[in-house]
């Protein structure tokens, strides 16, 4: 009797321990949270089309590091990633700036996962003004731009001056310089093929690349590097007949998708149509009229952009 007892003490204990020993090992969820920032956006604001939406986001991974983080919205039908960024950190401070849509209503989705794929989210509802109205566009037909080896024709366009320089006149200029191009030989799945490029002074925050070294190493010096982000989406829905009758900004506003855009746009062809935004958040499209394939050529095109 006295051994069946001892058994059944030490099988108690047994559970015990390894009940302890899973409740030692439990992991913890990484936290993450919206930091209140006077003037930022804030959840149950109501915004104007286009309006900046300001966000300040902390997360923190308590057992493991930091793999992912996405902001996503909800428009009550569909799921729209505006960002999914890989990363491995303990921790992470960011300010993220959007701009308000043409949804009345959607819910704005903030996620971090850690090394044990578990997450943590926290969200909030943004409404649309409903006294919006579209906006007006600046509509350039035909811009003409020279690649970094044109003497005649100028590299940078200032699209708010709807003015063309080279690099030592747009350098008294530098806030108001968006777009850049340059043209050479890039690799597209295996093959070298002539690639007309959409730049900005912002391509590489690093300043690395051909861009600084070889073409505009004047770049190099400026104080303010502007970031144009272009849509590099085969497919972005645009047609040429909604290019040329887009007169508000309604097609530039929903065209661009933001986690499509990159610091620049390779193998610009004709009849290519690239959204695009600015640094300043002004939304616009380019339809590529004409691209020559040497570094001496120019590039021709028409642009439309928020005013």
């Amino acid at each position: 009797m006295k051994r069946i007892a001892f058994r059944f003490f030490m099988v108690i204990c047994s559970i015990w321990a390894i009940s302890s020993c899973k409740k030692d090992k439990e992991q913890i969820p990484p936290v993450i949270q919206l930091v209140s920032v006077l003037g930022n956006t804030d959840d149950g604001d109501t915004a104007a089309i286009g309006q900046a939406l300001r966000f300040k986001i902390k997360a923190e991974g308590i057992d493991v590091n930091l793999t992912n983080f996405t902001i996503k919205i909800f428009d009550g039908e569909n799921t729209k990633t505006l960002v999914d960024s890989g990363l491995n950190s303990s921790s992470f401070v960011t300010e993220e700036i959007f701009y308000q849509g043409v949804e009345d209503e959607a819910e704005w989705i903030f996620t971090v996962m850690d090394r044990n794929r578990h997450k943590s989210s926290f969200s909030l509802k943004i409404y649309k003004d409903p006294n919006s109205q579209f906006g007006g566009i600046y509509e350039f037909p035909n811009v003409v731009l020279g690649y970094q080896n044109n003497t005649e024709v100028g590299q940078f366009f200032l699209p708010f001056m709807n003015k063309v320089y080279f690099s030592d006149s747009a350098a008294l200029f530098k806030t108001y310089v968006h777009n850049i191009v340059y043209f050479n030989y890039r690799e597209d799945g295996g093959v070298e093929l002539p690639s007309p490029t959409f730049s900005s002074p912002g391509e590489d925050a690093g300043l690395y690349g051909e861009m600084y070294i070889d073409y505009y190493t004047s770049l190099t010096s400026w104080d303010t590097l502007n970031y144009t982000k272009y849509d590099i989406r085969a497919d972005n829905g645009v047609s040429a007949e909604d290019f040329e009758n887009a007169h508000n900004d309604s097609l530039l506003i929903v065209s661009y998708d933001n986690v499509w855009g990159k610091k620049k746009y390779k193998w610009a062809t004709d009849g290519l149509i690239i959204p695009f935004q600015t640094a300043n958040g002004k939304n616009g499209i380019i339809k590529v009229i004409k691209a020559d394939t040497t570094d001496s050529g120019t590039i021709r095109f028409s642009m439309k952009i928020q005013r």
